[in-house]
């Protein structure tokens, strides 16, 4: 039988990660192995708001608001606007499905390149599997942006368990 005394899943809080999840307790607990979930995030993206124009503004020559732009509360010029990613959400469903099974994990939040992240984390923790969900993405977007199942199988160096 495989024996592992550590396993990793990666997790973003969508289905298949769940199953994947939900799968990773399952082994965990009938291997006696401990359990890291690891949700990979990219660093907060910051952008600057514009002034807008006022509905109903008309324009003038060269694209000139013929009214000058009317600013909203959340909306003053210059001021940053912090688009975040849902590294909180996918957490509190981690913690959630882990709760349901009563078992205890460690959860880290990575940065970077999914497949890169996870990987690095695994080797740094010595994972001996790998556990992630697959997606079900089209041909086209698959083919251009490759999955992270995928990347993660292709250059791990540890067993690689994919759920679907």
């Amino acid at each position: 039988m495989f024996k592992a005394d550590r396993i990793i899943v990666a997790f973003d809080g969508k289905n298949d990660s769940k199953k994947a999840l939900k799968k990773a307790i399952d082994l965990s607990k009938r291997l006696g192995a401990e359990l890291t979930v690891a949700h990979v995030h990219e660093p907060r993206q910051t952008m600057v708001n514009e002034q807008r124009p006022a509905a109903g503004t008309a324009y003038i020559y060269g694209g000139i608001p013929s009214v000058p732009p009317v600013p909203h509360d959340s909306d003053i010029a210059g001021e940053p606007v912090i688009y975040e990613d849902s590294a909180e959400e996918a957490i509190a469903a981690a913690k959630i499905i882990l709760n349901e099974h009563q078992l205890d994990a460690e959860i880290e939040i990575l940065e970077g390149d999914p497949a890169k992240a996870v990987l690095k984390h695994a080797e740094h923790i010595g994972a001996d599997l790998v556990i992630t969900g697959s997606r079900d993405q089209n041909r086209l977007k698959k083919l251009l942006f490759g999955s992270v199942s995928d990347k993660i199988t292709a250059k791990s160096e540890i067993p690689v368990l994919i759920v679907k």
